[in-house]
């Protein structure tokens, strides 16, 4: 990879030093040949854009601008005409980098974008009948064990080895779930729903969680009453996943924030910690499929509240400082046909 880059450069800089010295051989009385001669700078402005994009193409042009302002400004005291001639071709250089620049990283992200498609349209069909298999080994799994239970006498060592087999097999679950989840394109089932009892009905879901391992929950909601339109079942996954993912990070004693409020014309809701943060390298990855740092994670959580977030139209950041906590914010815009108000 270096070493493609390195020669990406030299042929670059060759290619700048060639049309260089072709520009200033001629005598500046031959007008023609140093119009001509100039059109050479193209080729390596044209080579810094499509390789290095916006910055590759801006540096190339500002570099063929400072070799030739010498040139241009000598021509002034000998021939007016080319002077400007020059001066516009240097203003030409300027705009066709960085123009060359941007579309060649607007194609690039375009193809970027269209292998994640391709790699998680596979993926998500692999998953889909992995889970699948799963699930028919998991439902008579719990089934048989509901019967033993609930049909025969145990001694407090099996019921204590039969509760070890039902947490785990709650897991595998649990996990079949977000797989299959995963897996699904499934559409929004949008409904108008108030603000606050999304809020209200997700701090209900986890207070107990939350009582039982010393965390403090806060909720608050700006406008309690004001109305969206939100497929609220995706909507509790998502903010569900973010705040278990907070309670998990947070220690005895600290507090998790859950905080709905008004962005301009447009909804924001925010789940705040204060446990030990994330490290940075595992930012830029964390909503990548099966990525995790839990050692009982799917790496599916984030990934999934990250396209539920964007099918809604909304977007997701997640701020994070190690030893300080992580904030995730959503925001949902009107243009996402979201805002109703009453």
């Amino acid at each position: 990879m270096l070493d493609n880059r390195t020669t990406k450069i030299r042929t670059i800089v060759a290619a700048l030093a060639l049309a260089t010295f072709l520009y200033y051989l001629p005598a500046l009385s031959k007008t023609f040949l140093q119009e001509l001669l100039t059109r050479f700078y193209y080729f390596p402005i044209f080579l810094g854009g499509l390789w290095f994009g916006l910055r590759g193409g801006l540096r190339v042009s500002l570099a063929v601008t400072l070799v030739c302002l010498p040139h241009v400004l000598l021509s002034l005291q000998h021939h007016g005409a080319l002077f400007y001639d020059q001066l516009l071709e240097l203003c030409l250089f300027n705009v066709a980098g960085p123009v060359v620049g941007i579309l060649a990283d607007r194609e690039r992200r375009q193809r970027t974008i269209n292998q994640e498609l391709q790699h998680l349209a596979t993926l998500g069909e692999t998953v889909a009948s992995v889970a699948h298999e799963m699930k028919n080994m998991v439902i008579p799994m719990r089934g048989f064990l509901r019967r033993i239970r609930e049909n025969h006498t145990l001694t407090d060592k099996a019921s204590s080895y039969l509760g070890i087999v039902e947490r785990e097999s709650a897991k595998l679950d649990k996990m079949t779930q977000d797989m299959l989840c995963f897996a699904r394109q499934m559409p929004l089932q949008r409904e108008e729903i108030q603000v606050g009892s999304l809020v209200e009905e997700v701090r209900g879901t986890l207070h107990e969680e939350f009582r039982e391992k010393g965390v403090r929950l806060v909720c608050s909601c700006d406008d309690s009453s004001r109305r969206v339109m939100l497929d609220r079942h995706r909507m509790c996954e998502v903010l569900v996943n973010l705040l278990q993912n907070a309670l998990d990070a947070s220690s005895r004693g600290k507090e998790v924030r859950l905080r709905a409020s008004r962005n301009g014309g447009s909804l924001r809701i925010v789940v705040e910690d204060q446990g030990q943060g994330i490290a940075a390298e595992h930012l830029e990855r964390m909503f990548k499929p099966f990525f995790t740092t839990k050692p009982k994670g799917t790496g599916l959580g984030m990934a999934i509240t990250k396209r539920i977030v964007q099918e809604h139209g909304g977007e997701i950041l997640v701020e994070s400082s190690q030893g300080v906590g992580t904030r995730v914010s959503l925001d949902f815009p009107d243009s996402s046909g979201m805002d109703s108000q009453r």
